[in-house]
């Protein structure tokens, strides 16, 4: 696991407002970007369900996203979670657990984020959390940093902004997709 992570304004709001579109359930997605040895960069998200998760539409969704990356030289880098319970928000569920266990047996190099609550120490509102053994814990020495290059604006006034237009109904989770096969699951044609 890199000490430092860093996530572009655009991924943080995509992450978020699939978390407040489906704000009474647990919702999950992976991260794309760039790994080196010291960081990771994460340029875009895949949102991927909201509802109970299954193993068999995961593996079909894996499949999608890993060609998605392949024809578009980008990195598979982590994973998301939110859980469905606020009061324990930081302790990954067991389905969060196995499919974090399953990228990180294939990734040499992820990050497993948990969604929190954003506040002054914590302002991207993301928790990393560490494989330390056979579980999944916070990790409070990694840095989690939003890259401001491309929109240097507050998160949380980009977000209010995106919640006064009702951009969460726009984003869509690949679970939504196998419902209704017009959904974009890529999101490539959100605006935020």
């Amino acid at each position: 696991m890199s000490n430092n992570i860093s996530i572009t304004t655009e991924s943080l709001t995509k992450i978020h407002l699939h978390s407040f579109k489906h704000h009474a359930s647990s919702v999950n997605g992976i991260l794309l970007g760039k790994v080196d040895k010291n960081s990771i960069l994460i340029t875009d998200i895949i949102p991927l369900f909201h509802t109970q998760t299954l193993l068999p539409m995961f593996e079909v969704a894996m499949i999608q996203i890993e060609k998605y990356c392949r024809d578009n030289n980008i990195d598979i880098v982590g994973y998301y979670h939110s859980n469905q319970c606020i009061a324990n928000e930081l302790e990954p569920e067991p389905i969060a657990k196995k499919i974090a266990d399953r990228l990180n047996n294939e990734l040499n190099n992820m990050c497993f984020l948990m969604i929190s609550k954003i506040e002054v120490n914590r302002p991207s509102g993301l928790v990393s959390i560490d494989k330390i053994g056979s579980d999944w814990l916070k990790n409070r020495k990694t840095l989690i940093t939003i890259d401001t290059t491309s929109n240097s604006e507050d998160i949380n006034v980009i977000l209010k902004r995106n919640l006064q237009n009702i951009k969460e109904s726009q984003i869509y989770d690949f679970e939504e997709y196998l419902s209704n096969p017009t959904c974009d699951w890529l999101n490539k044609s959100l605006v935020l």
